[in-house]
């Protein structure tokens, strides 16, 4: 197993390299609407559901009517990716995957059965309602996970 140092207010301390990672995501789903754009992309999955997995042949059947649910949903995962990835463009997108979603109830399949369409409103609603966290938070955060590091080394070297 690899150690790595993370820095943090205190003394440098050893961790682990899972650790390490799982510090680093934690960071990165605070700084971002990670829990929005998950659920909107769970949205999207429950939209474009009922046509994943068909051939060539069975959309050439069904006709354009069978690509609507597919634009919707990727639509709305683009609005979700977007939303991760810049978080400060963040209303626009929540604005256009809310339609998208409003949309799929007579587009595609009742919207997914009504559970793709609910995810994606309250995902879309999760993602404009979003605000990022200050810095006074985010080194409040990074203190807290230096005393938990802390500690955790404490009890190895105590063992």
């Amino acid at each position: 197993m690899t150690d790595t140092t993370v820095s943090g207010p205190a003394s440098p301390v050893r961790t682990s390299r899972p650790a390490a990672l799982r510090h680093a995501f934690a960071r990165f789903r605070r700084t971002r609407p990670f829990w929005g754009a998950l659920v909107l992309a769970l949205g999207a999955y429950f939209i474009a559901r009922p046509l994943l997995g068909g051939t060539f042949a069975f959309y050439t059947t069904v006709g354009i009517r069978s690509i609507t649910p597919l634009l919707l949903a990727g639509g709305m995962l683009a609005a979700a990716g977007i939303a991760v990835v810049v978080p400060a463009q963040r209303h626009f997108p929540a604005l256009v995957a809310m339609m998208l979603a409003v949309a799929s109830l007579p587009l595609a399949n009742l919207g997914g059965w009504l559970v793709g369409m609910v995810l994606g409103i309250t995902g879309a609603g999760l993602v404009f309602a979003w605000t990022p966290y200050s810095d006074k938070q985010l080194a409040r955060f990074a203190a807290k996970d230096a005393l938990r590091a802390e500690r955790r080394a404490a009890r190895r070297a105590a063992r």
